[in-house]
């Protein structure tokens, strides 16, 4: 087999591949031969088919097959031999149709990773957050957990800050009404919902009663024929509910699985999941640190189209997910360039890995596995599904190669820690990184 390798510009590769036809013709025989034994024809025997009728009958059938084989194999051979790493699979220009008495010749072009040089992360700082679960982080848990189990009692009254509103509304704009029939229902927190002209004209209602308002809705808001938009809107305010926070007592204290009913046993709780969540995010953090010095050191590392495209309709799916909706075209090609980002520092971690030669650690798979499936009511059972999903299993892994990747980076790379409360480090970590 001759194999030539003609750089087409970026990153693809065309490759011209030639294979002695003797080869492909004996493959073909043989395959004839093989069929000739097998099988059934009528007004033959079994095994006892002429060579003439297989041919016949099956002849190109066959020569397609070993030809498409042939083409496959020699390809990864000739990419293997030319080490070659490639990013998609390799497209033949024109598939041949035969091998009579010639050779077989066929070029294909293929995408490859790009080579990166060597890392050297020893110049790299590194800020690495100090951060603790402090007693008051777990008050203000317990004070959520509270908030969370709010009972709601209908009051006679106008509307105050932390009761809930319970509206109907219907709204006309330049495309029409909305909804097109009947109302909308709504409920909001006063003093919690964001939308500070909506709550003034709540405050100003009595339970059953209604308003024709002129309303200017937030970017945010939840109707998207609404969001950013001014509209004039009928207004009707359904009840007004009080809260009641529970007691902290035992019967609220074992709701959360706490056996003896202790504060201070579900205090240790929430402080063990406080503490979790707090690594979890400093490993967040130390991550999207990381990348960003990585892609300052390589801004203008070329990466595979073909696998930016993938991850941009990946991110468009997600979004049309979230709205019911296909991806649009557009919005996919909105996503292009936080693609290349994302594409660029996955490929530069895994570059890291590479290089350095770290390995996947099974024994953190298996302990990333049990701390997640510690936070269910039926830890055996989730351990049970994440081992049996290849696609979950796989998820774990890559998750526990990028924290060996930065426990490996931080021994090696300028560290310095910055104090920072329990929360600050929650709210930076959940933050979407920045595009480079």
């Amino acid at each position: 087999m001759q194999v030539s390798v003609e750089n087409t510009g970026g990153l693809e590769r065309r490759l011209t591949v030639q294979v002695p036809g003797q080869e492909v013709r004996d493959r073909i025989e043989s395959k004839l031969k093989e069929l000739s034994k097998q099988v059934r024809i009528k007004g033959f025997r079994p095994g006892r088919v002429p060579m003439s009728v297989v041919r016949q009958r099956y002849g190109k059938q066959v020569q397609q097959d070993i030809l498409n084989e042939t083409m496959q194999r020699s390809l990864q051979q000739a990419m293997r031999d030319e080490a070659l790493r490639p990013a998609s699979a390799p497209r033949v220009d024109v598939v041949p149709e035969h091998v009579d008495g010639g050779d077989l010749e066929f070029s294909a072009v293929v995408e490859v990773y790009p080579e990166i040089e060597p890392i050297d992360v020893g110049g790299l700082t590194i800020e690495r957050p100090a951060a603790e679960v402090s007693d008051e982080d777990v008050d203000d848990m317990l004070e959520t957990l509270r908030q969370q189990r709010t009972t709601w009692e209908t009051v006679e009254r106008k509307a105050a800050a932390g009761d809930r509103a319970l509206l109907e509304y219907a709204a006309e704009t330049a495309e029409g009404r909305v909804p097109a029939e009947g109302v909308q229902r709504l409920a909001i927190v006063m003093g919690e919902s964001g939308f500070e002209a909506l709550e003034q004209a709540v405050a100003a209602l009595e339970a059953g009663a209604s308003s024709d308002i002129e309303l200017a809705f937030p970017e945010n808001f939840r109707e998207p024929k609404l969001a950013g938009r001014t509209a004039r809107t009928e207004l009707k305010l359904v009840s007004v509910a009080e809260g009641r926070l529970p007691e902290v007592d035992e019967a609220f204290i074992k709701s959360f699985s706490v056996a003896d009913g202790r504060l201070e046993t579900l205090k240790q709780e929430i402080r063990n999941n406080l503490a979790r969540e707090l690594k979890n995010a400093v490993n967040t953090l130390l991550k999207t640190r990381l990348v960003s010095e990585l892609l300052k050191a390589r801004p203008d590392l070329e990466v595979p189209d073909s696998i930016v495209r993938n991850e941009a309709n990946g991110m468009a799916a997600q979004v049309a997910r979230g709205e019911g909706e296909t991806p649009d075209p557009r919005v996919v090609q909105a996503f292009m360039e936080p693609a290349r980002s994302r594409v660029r520092a996955g490929m530069l971690m895994g570059e890291l890995a590479r290089q350095n030669k770290i390995r996947i650690d099974g024994a953190k798979v298996r302990a990333t596995i049990a701390t997640i499936a510690d936070t269910y009511e039926q830890p055996d059972e989730v351990m049970q599904l994440y081992y049996g999903n290849q696609r979950l299993m796989e998820q774990v892994e890559s998750s526990v190669l990028e924290e060996q990747v930065v426990d490996w980076v931080l021994e090696n790379a300028k560290v310095t820690p910055k104090a920072m409360k329990f929360q600050e480090v929650i709210s930076q970590a959940a933050q979407p990184a920045k595009p480079a």
